[in-house]
């Protein structure tokens, strides 16, 4: 049995620096390496500088001189020296290169050096593996690999630290200006930072970060003056995002990625935060932008300035008042208008006011949604401006008016001649614009009224528009806002059914159709709660009608015992055969109408207090009805006296020379007041608000007046009262006993259950 000797410590050491260190040396020195080495074939791989039976000897050198026993155990020995030999190296060979060097040449010969130092310590690192596996751990010493980036940290970098720092910062203000750079040289130069910091950004952010935001600040609120003194908005924004861009791609080339939103917030400081109000002040600004139309500009300056803390508020509240304005402008040209226009028909029937406001409310939606990104700050900029303008008082055709006859006038046939398509898009751009209406219940009153005209006289253009109508206004408003609409349209189907099976029940009489007096009759039963309220206007009809309307009422008393009829035959149609002039006529009247035209069955002449007589109608109604067959478009009788009023003496007689070139003829009806007026509106609100405070007050108990009515405002959806209002309702609520003020303090009320 063989011993293995003792490797001596100067013996062993001997070997390791001339076989391995002083080779290693020459390598980094001249590139030289020993032929005997063989070499990767691929010349993208380091190239090997000891071969692997160099690198086993020396490696069997130090774990020979490890693994002895005490007092020849060489560890402790080894660490040492391990640690002189590299500082000789650097003090011998790296100091003195790097030496009077400044800028451009001093980081090429520092990234130089510290490339070869990372081979250095790489290999040093292979020969030493034992002595870092074992002796470092036991010991708790630094670990080879970090004690040589320590060595040349302390010994090199920190010399030439200062002189680095000034020539990074001054290269990267070349590149700012246009200059062409080196960046891999930089990024190498930046990664011994890194790397020294030994994978801690303590050392970059310390001894280059620290420098180099303020550096940056500073170059950038130099930049940012020349441009406000120089550029427009636009292109001054132009210029900050070009360097905003540029700086991000910087920490991408070469920075570390942890400088990334440290710089992006230098740079945002400096040519946007401190600047903005001079730029917003700019002529070129916001209303600037906005004038012309400028989309590009108007989303990089939202892009722009949304990186800014509360950046955004100034431009929505410069946006909000521009949209107000134009808003403003736009009404203020109506009232105008309003001054000259004579009769209701034209204010009402005029599309191009609302259809100028939709147009409006189109142009500021697609910037929000285009250029804002659909920024919920720029929403709600652009609701308030719009609710602004469009509550504002405009005289005797209120908002709610207008907007309902400009729906009328696309959903009816005599309107506008649009494609479905067309339509669909119209309401939704309509339903958009009436969000903002304050008064939505006079709008709905209003609204129902044009509806049931529109049902009921046969003139909407389609049903699947209407229910379209109904739809979005039940999606914005709820169910509550639309159940009459939509119990309109629930009748009108009913009817349909009922007139079918009346139709049946008059073929099982026993005098078959003869039972209606030889007419065609037709009825449509309407609810009363869902439809307009109708003034009942009596009248003597004549036998056939009084005939058929019997036979209706027995059959429908015979369905239902829990429903009453009452007949509105002002909303009755009539179809009578007319020979004029010898021609033959079809003539589409009122029921009052036709009760007229029935006394003219021969060429004789009645004068107004007959018919008055005949009729049974009010003498008001009754001229009114006379003036539209007898002085309107269509002249079926001819009168005496005055062509243009009805006198009281009047006498009529079918007009013989009466012509028309069309066999039918529908003959308007006079026109009635509106069924619905400003007093049924405000009693429905009064209503309203007392449920309103008594829902509030039941669940609250007792509350001061002012908290009260905010609550109270914030629960009506459909119309904003006047607070004076709801104090008058809390008055009156205190005097039916449903409140009662606080003894204590009199603007206290408390529920009494």
């Amino acid at each position: 049995m063989s011993v293995a000797s003792i490797v001596p410590l100067e013996d062993g050491w001997e070997k390791i620096k001339n076989e391995g260190i002083k080779v290693l040396e020459e390598f980094l020195d001249t590139g030289h390496i020993r032929k005997t080495v063989p070499q990767n074939q691929d010349p993208a791989k380091p190239r090997n500088v000891f071969s692997k039976a160099n690198y086993a000897e020396l490696y069997t050198t130090v774990y020979n001189m490890c693994t002895q026993r005490t007092p020849n155990n060489w560890s402790e020995q080894l660490y040492r020296r391990y640690g002189e030999a590299m500082s000789d190296y650097v003090q011998r060979q790296v100091l003195p290169a790097l030496k009077d060097k400044t800028d451009i040449p001093l980081m090429k010969e520092l990234l130089h050096r510290w490339s070869n130092h990372k081979i250095y310590v790489k290999w040093m690192d292979r020969f030493f593996t034992y002595l870092d596996r074992y002796y470092v751990k036991l010991q708790s010493v630094e670990p080879l690999h970090n004690r040589g980036y320590s060595i040349f940290n302390t010994q090199v970098f920190q010399i030439v630290i200062k002189d680095t720092r000034a020539a990074l910062l001054k290269v990267i203000n070349q590149e700012r200006q246009g200059e062409h750079i080196d960046q891999d040289l930089v990024k190498g130069v930046i990664e011994i930072y890194i790397d020294l910091g030994l994978n801690n950004t303590n050392l970059y952010n310390t001894e280059f970060e620290e420098s180099f935001l303020p550096a940056t600040t500073s170059y950038f609120v130099r930049q940012a003056s020349g441009w406000l003194s120089e550029d427009s908005f636009p292109e001054y924004l132009r210029k900050a995002e070009a360097a905003l861009h540029a700086e991000e791609q910087r920490c991408h080339n070469y920075l570390s990625r942890t400088t990334l939103p440290k710089l992006k917030n230098v740079v945002i400081q400096a040519v946007l935060a401190q600047p903005q109000a001079q730029l917003l002040e700019k002529e070129t600004g916001v209303v600037y932008l906005l004038d012309n139309d400028k989309r590009e500009d108007l989303a990089r300056m939202h892009r722009m300035f949304t990186l800014v803390d509360n950046g955004l508020a100034p431009i929505a509240q410069s946006f909000r008042q521009y949209v107000t304005d134009r808003g403003n402008q736009i009404v203020d040209e109506r009232v105008e208008q309003q001054k000259s226009i004579s009769s209701k028909a034209e204010a009402l029937n005029d599309p191009t006011f609302i259809q100028t406001l939709l147009e409006l409310h189109d142009r500021f939606k697609g910037i929000v949604h285009e250029c804002f990104s659909q920024d919920s700050l720029f929403q709600k900029s652009l609701k308030e401006a719009f609710e602004v303008f469009v509550n504002r008082d405009i005289g005797k055709f209120s908002f709610a008016a207008l907007m309902s006859s400009f729906c009328d006038r696309i959903l009816k046939k005599s309107g506008e001649r649009l494609s479905d398509e067309q339509v669909e898009t119209l309401l939704t751009k309509m339903v958009e614009l009436f969000s903002f209406l304050s008064d939505k219940d006079l709008f709905a009153e209003i609204y129902r009224n044009q509806l049931s005209k529109r049902l009921l006289y046969e003139t909407s253009a389609s049903e699947d528009a209407e229910k379209s109508m109904i739809a979005k206004l039940k999606m914005k408003c709820g169910a509550q806002f639309t159940s009459k609409l939509e119990g309109m349209l629930t009748d009108l189907s009913l009817a349909l059914d009922t007139q079918k099976d009346f139709k049946e029940h008059c073929e099982r009489l026993p005098e078959g159709k003869g039972a209606l007096g030889g007419i065609d009759f037709n009825v449509t039963v309407l609810t009363t709660g869902f439809w307009p309220s109708y003034q009942v206007q009596e009248a003597s009809l004549c036998p056939e009608m009084q005939k058929a309307i019997q036979v209706f009422s027995n059959y429908y008393n015979g369905k239902t015992q829990h429903r009453r009829l009452q007949w509105i035959h002002s909303l009755g149609q009539a179809t009578i055969a007319a020979k004029l002039n010898g021609r033959r006529h079809d003539l589409i009247v009122n029921s009052y109408q036709a009760l007229i035209l029935l006394l003219f069955t021969r060429d004789e002449a009645h004068n107004l207090s007959f018919i008055q007589n005949s009729t049974g109608l009010e003498p008001g109604m009754c001229k009114k009805l006379l003036a539209t067959l007898s002085i309107a478009k269509f002249k079926i009788l001819s009168k005496t006296g005055d062509l243009k009023t009805i006198e009281d003496d009047a006498s009529f007689a079918p007009n013989d020379s009466f012509q028309c070139q069309h066999r039918k003829i529908k003959i308007p009806p006079p026109v009635t007041e509106e069924t619905h007026n400003k007093e049924r509106v405000e009693e429905d609100r009064s209503i309203a608000i007392e449920a309103a405070i008594v829902r509030i007050m039941k669940m609250r108990k007792t509350l001061n007046h002012q908290q009260l009515v905010t609550e109270v405002l914030t629960q009506l959806a459909f119309f904003k009262p006047n607070p004076k209002l709801v104090k008058q309702r809390i008055e009156h609520l205190i005097e039916r006993e449903y409140l009662e003020r606080d003894k204590n303090q009199a603007s206290v009320y408390r529920y009494l259950a």
